[in-house]
Parts: structure tokens; C-alpha cells; sequence
């Protein structure tokens, strides 16, 4: 008797290593890490002049894999424009995140199908944002992907929320 009951003691703990060792390491998403990069957000810049320039992200995955979308408006005295497209990359380091996408919806002159770039520093209820774009029917100033400049505008109201992220045996982070 005593030995069926060492045997099946064993057996169970063979069971149980084996369970273990088939479901693998816990995973990222499991300890609460990210599995992708993302930049979440929305916000309204600081303008003196009293322009109201916004900007709102919902990018997330590494590029090349990188989606999600981008809207800006900007509006003063007797102005307004926006846009809106698609994600195409984004890439994340810490709390600065670059993303560019492709403009699908616009009401600028010039700007449709053309890719922008945009760097967001997120600082806390202090961030910042930069940009690079502008009207080009001849198209020679082209933003590559994942180009993005200095973030120069100051955040008034509003938040977003740079998640850094990179695949392990990456050699980064």
C-alpha cells in the first residue's frame, strides 16, 4: 500500500512537471509588461496666439508591423485645416515615440496620400510634440518612414502615453 502511494505521488509530480514545462514561461503579457510598442493619446498644444493645434495617436506594433491611426487639426482667426491617416510606423525608446503614417482625409491642398512624421516626448503632464510636413505637389521633400523631429510644441491639456517595447534577443532594452 505504502508503495502505490509513493508511486502515484511520483506520478503526479510527473504530471505536474510536465504541465509546467508544455505551458512555458509566464509571458510578457501575462506579468503585465507590454508585447508591443504603442503611443496612445490626445492633446491640445500650447499656443499663445490662442490657435487650437491638436493632436491624437492610436499607434501601436513595431514597425514594419506598426498600425493604428493619427488625427491633427489646427484653427485660428479666420483658418482651419486638419487630417487623419494611417499609421505605417512607429518606434519607441524610452519616452520618445516616432511615428509616421499616411494622410488618407484632409481638407490641405497637397497633403493626401502623403506620408508625415511626428515625435511625441512623453514627460508626464509635461509632454511635447513635433512634426514634419507641409503641402508638396512636386513631392521632393518625402518623410521616410520612422523620421520624425525634435519635439518643439509644449502640451496644454491633455496626455499621451509612449509604451517602449522591443521583441527579446533584440539586443536592445
Amino acid at each position: 500500500m505504502k508503495r502505490s502511494r509513493e508511486l502515484a505521488a511520483v506520478g503526479a509530480a510527473m504530471v505536474l512537471a510536465a504541465t509546467l514545462v508544455a505551458a512555458g514561461p509566464v509571458s510578457a503579457a501575462e506579468e503585465g509588461k507590454p508585447s508591443e510598442p504603442s503611443l496612445v493619446g490626445s492633446a491640445k498644444m500650447l499656443r499663445e496666439d490662442g490657435q487650437d493645434v491638436r493632436f491624437a495617436f492610436d499607434a501601436h506594433g513595431l514597425f514594419p508591423e506598426s498600425r493604428g491611426t493619427f488625427r491633427v487639426s489646427h484653427a485660428g482667426e479666420g483658418f482651419s485645416a486638419y487630417f487623419r491617416g494611417g499609421i505605417d510606423c512607429l518606434v519607441v525608446g524610452g519616452p520618445v515615440a516616432v511615428v509616421t503614417g499616411i494622410v488618407e482625409d484632409t481638407d490641405v491642398p497637397g497633403l493626401k496620400d502623403r506620408r508625415v512624421g511626428m515625435t511625441v516626448y512623453d514627460n508626464g503632464r509635461r509632454d511635447r510634440v513635433g512634426y514634419s510636413w507641409g503641402p508638396d505637389p512636386e513631392q521632393k521633400q518625402i518623410v521616410p518612414p520612422c523620421l520624425g523631429t525634435a519635439p518643439f510644441e509644449t502640451v496644454e491639456t491633455g496626455d499621451y502615453k509612449a509604451v517602449e517595447w522591443f521583441p527579446s534577443g533584440s539586443g536592445i532594452g
